[in-house]
């Protein structure tokens, strides 16, 4: 019958063939986990708990690059050690995809997917490949490009809030932070695997740089959302006024029914010589202040192009739950396919509304709503 003492110096070998088994399962239920929690709880990034649920990530993962690479060059048959290394690589993973999957659902409300192709291309990639990258995690590398990549977008995100303000000098100010905190995360974990960091340093930051020249690459050429804007409504109305209580009443033709998640029509039956309006709430975190554009483009069937008609420009202000309120006004418009473009004065494209222009010898029937 074995001893207790038997029974105990098996259950590390017990353990280590749980996770060597189940190690691809475990990463995708970590990986799973970690977007089902970010789509429950992350709303907006001036929220103080979704502020600490970031950065909770981005501290787990430096934790768990850490533990890794100190057990390469530290006692490998310390038990407790073997345990935290264990749990590490399932930490890390999680991590990333917690992060990974915020920035998708934060970058993703401002602005359309098809004008920032490139840029969710890249956070699609890191998100979707966290689980076919999981042996790349073993290097080191890997893991701190990855890191830096989360780094980046998270500083990019939270500066504007803080600071009040957007723009291209504080998109590159904000990388420039990127780079100083990665530098000194860099440092830190030298400590742990002095050998490891010097054989990577060249070639990681090589890839680091490269990151950077092509994430201010994208920005400047439009490529990426203008965070932390985010476009709240969006429509083609008949007529808007505002009324004595600050609301807006809206008139609109009603969406079909299988138009999901779009309350007014986008075909436009135009009576007479009647305005068109174009209405948008526009969320901004508070203290930010700035100004939006709505671009009014017309597509020339001859050249297979849209055109700018009219460009309006008006303030907005953040730290209104439903968004900041604004809306322009069009008088002379020709039948035919429209869109407007909410965009900010760089122009970055917040939201987009297509629609088309019909002749109409009576006046459609109406829906009215406030907002």
């Amino acid at each position: 019958m074995p001893s207790d003492a038997a029974e105990q110096n098996s259950a590390p070998p017990r353990r280590r063939l749980f996770f060597a088994r189940y190690e691809k399962r475990l990463s995708i239920f970590a990986f799973a986990l970690g977007f089902l929690w970010d789509s429950l709880t992350l709303t907006s990034i001036d929220r103080l708990f979704d502020n600490i649920a970031l950065l909770s990530y981005l501290v787990i993962a430096f934790a768990s690059i850490a533990l890794i690479n100190a057990s390469r060059v530290r006692d490998s048959e310390n038990p407790l050690l073997r345990r935290g290394v264990a749990f590490a690589r399932f930490l890390l993973p999680f991590s990333f995809g917690g992060l990974f999957s915020g920035f998708l659902i934060f970058y993703s409300k401002s602005g359309p997917v098809l004008s920032s192709a490139p840029f969710f291309l890249f956070l699609l990639a890191l998100f979707l490949g966290n689980e076919f990258f999981r042996r790349q995690y073993q290097r080191f590398v890997f893991q701190m490009s990855v890191f830096f990549a989360a780094l980046f977008s998270y500083v990019e995100l939270v500066v504007p809030v803080l600071v009040g303000r957007i723009g291209g000098t504080l998109f590159f100010v904000s990388g420039i932070t990127a780079l100083v905190l990665f530098f000194l995360v860099f440092a830190t974990i030298s400590r742990f695997s002095r050998e490891e960091a010097k054989q990577s340093a060249f070639s990681l930051w090589t890839v680091v740089i490269g990151m950077f020249i092509a994430f201010n690459f994208l920005y400047f050429n439009n490529m990426i959302p203008p965070i932390p804007l985010s476009l709240k409504e969006i429509g083609i109305y008949h007529n808007v006024e505002r009324t004595k209580s600050g609301e807006y009443r809206l008139s609109f033709e009603e969406a079909p029914w299988y138009r999901f998640g779009q309350e007014t029509n986008a075909v436009f039956h135009r009576s007479g010589n009647e305005p068109i309006f174009a209405f948008s709430s526009v969320f901004a975190p508070s203290r930010l202040l700035t100004e939006v554009v709505h671009r009014w483009s017309y597509f020339d069937e001859q050249k297979q192009t849209w055109v700018d008609s009219t460009i309006i420009t008006f303030p907005i202000s953040g730290g209104r739950e439903g968004g900041f309120r604004g809306y322009s006004k069009k008088g002379a418009i020709s039948p035919g396919k429209w869109r407007v473009d909410v965009q900010t004065l760089r122009g970055q494209t917040i939201g987009r509304f297509v629609f088309e222009v019909v002749p109409a010898l009576e006046a459609p029937k109406l829906a009215e709503t406030t907002f």
